[in-house]
């Protein structure tokens, strides 16, 4: 598929993908880039496309369903957070390294790859303003629509009366596993496919897919700030990390608010 490959600055190399992989025309990298197109694959495999994004999707309802039903039949009962926030970094986790295994299978193509310190500053400032900005949307969400039910509230109420342990256990689910699971699913796999089409395609639309995926409630504008943040810093970054710092400050503010407060969490 690729005539030949550069290696970057970071030791990536680039591939020029197939017009079966891209639309004609497209450089295998973009312009003012500091490494290898946003959902390349490597020499001799494809990019990450329809193919991905749909089997992502898919898998990612699959498992997600069947980690909660097993987590009720099992528990005898309604779970309590912090199994069920790591049921579903597993499943998100699970579903996007299946989708990279299935024809890309280099880990760049996902964005994992090196960044800066500067950048991880960046991000975790953007996390922070972001935080502040979602208790705004939120608020303005529920005025607008009268809708003042929190799906997450279960998460408020184990922080503020759990104990320490819960609180830690919280912490290490919501606010590292999941945040980690889902920017690899929903930047590294979904922004990465649908970066073919464009900044200004791929950045609405992955986080609106992410944005859906939180549920119709207040938690789906605070998604879509947050998805659009993250996009953003994966593409002036062209690496994962950044995005995933800012979603782990954004949602570990949040337990922190919520714990202290008794209010609701994080995304």
């Amino acid at each position: 598929m690729c005539e030949g490959a550069t290696m970057t600055e970071d030791g990536t190399t680039t591939a020029e993908p197939s017009a079966t992989d891209q639309p004609a025309g497209q450089p295998a990298e973009q312009p003012g880039a500091a490494g290898p197109r946003i959902g390349a694959g490597p020499p001799g495999r494809p990019a990450l496309g329809w193919t991905e994004l749909l089997t992502g999707a898919v898998l990612y309802l699959v498992l997600s369903i069947a980690g909660g039903a097993a987590l009720f039949v099992g528990g005898g009962g309604v779970p309590g957070a912090v199994p069920l926030l790591a049921v579903t970094g597993a499943a998100t986790l699970v579903a996007a390294l299946a989708v990279l295994a299935m024809r890309v299978r280099w880990l760049p193509a996902i964005g994992l790859r090196r960044t800066t310190v500067g950048w991880l500053l960046v991000a975790a400032a953007a996390g922070l303003v972001a935080r502040v900005l979602a208790g705004l949307l939120g608020y303005g969400y529920q005025q607008v629509t009268g809708d003042m039910s929190n799906p997450q509230e279960f998460l408020g109420d184990a922080l503020g009366g759990g104990g320490p342990l819960v609180f830690a256990g919280v912490l290490l689910t919501g606010a590292l596993l999941v945040p980690f699971a889902e920017e690899l699913l929903f930047r590294g796999i979904g922004y990465g496919a649908l970066r073919r089409y464009g900044v200004w395609v791929a950045v609405p639309a992955s986080s609106a897919v992410f944005a859906l995926a939180h549920g119709i409630n207040v938690v789906l504008v605070v998604a879509l700030l947050l998805g659009v943040v993250c996009a953003l810093l994966y593409e002036r970054s062209r690496s994962v990390w950044p995005a995933v710092v800012a979603h782990v400050v954004f949602n570990a503010s949040g337990f922190v608010i919520a714990g202290l407060f008794l209010g609701g969490a994080g995304s």
